[in-house]
């Protein structure tokens, strides 16, 4: 009678699993799709170097942006305001949460440039466009990346400091105090962070 008993017992654990599974699956069902499985943005967002060393960086959140939104960095805590500033250099992940909870999530990198270069680059911002910035490319020059003016380094100088075959911008020369940024970062190295 015993192998019986085994068979028995068996077939009653057999039957109590299947109802626990079918009560589990059943839980389930009744909970419904998750509420979060479409939620994706088209974040946006503007982000500055941090400069010198110092931790001067900042990221800003253009859209999406709403009463009903929050925003954290690298699983910080949340907060209402879509700008972050006081950043280092580094690595960053930029979560944008909803009234539901739901988020999504952008990876973006705060670059470290030294104060020469920052001048530089604020040069090439301010004069440098429309012919050589937004996808122009004069001369065959495009200088959108910061790649793009540290290889350029020496025909920024030979054009707005030295002003050979003649002077950039065409507007007209670089004060001298702005040449001597340019100088100064060449002479520097010519580095992102010098």
């Amino acid at each position: 009678m015993r192998p019986k008993t085994r068979l028995i017992r068996s077939q009653y654990l057999s039957v109590a699993l299947l109802l626990i599974m079918g009560i589990l699956s059943a839980c389930n069902k009744e909970k419904g799709p998750d509420p979060c499985a479409n939620t994706s943005y088209d974040i946006q967002i503007v982000k500055t170097a941090a400069v010198g060393g110092v931790n001067n960086g900042s990221i800003t959140v253009l859209y999406p942006r709403g009463d009903t939104l929050k925003y954290a960095i690298n699983n910080g805590a949340a907060q209402e305001s879509p700008i972050f500033s006081g950043l280092a250099a580094g690595n960053y992940i930029l979560k944008v949460i909803n009234q539901k909870g739901c988020s999504d999530t952008v990876q973006l990198i705060i670059q470290a440039y030294g104060a020469k270069y920052a001048a530089v680059k604020q040069l090439v911002t301010g004069y440098c466009g429309p012919c050589h910035l937004n996808g122009g490319a004069s001369g065959g020059k495009n200088l959108d990346t910061d790649s793009s003016i540290v290889s350029s380094w020496d025909r920024i100088r030979v054009r707005c400091v030295n002003g050979l075959p003649t002077f950039m911008p065409q507007n007209g020369q670089l004060t001298t105090i702005d040449k001597q940024k340019i100088t100064d970062w060449v002479n520097a190295g010519h580095r992102l962070t010098d």
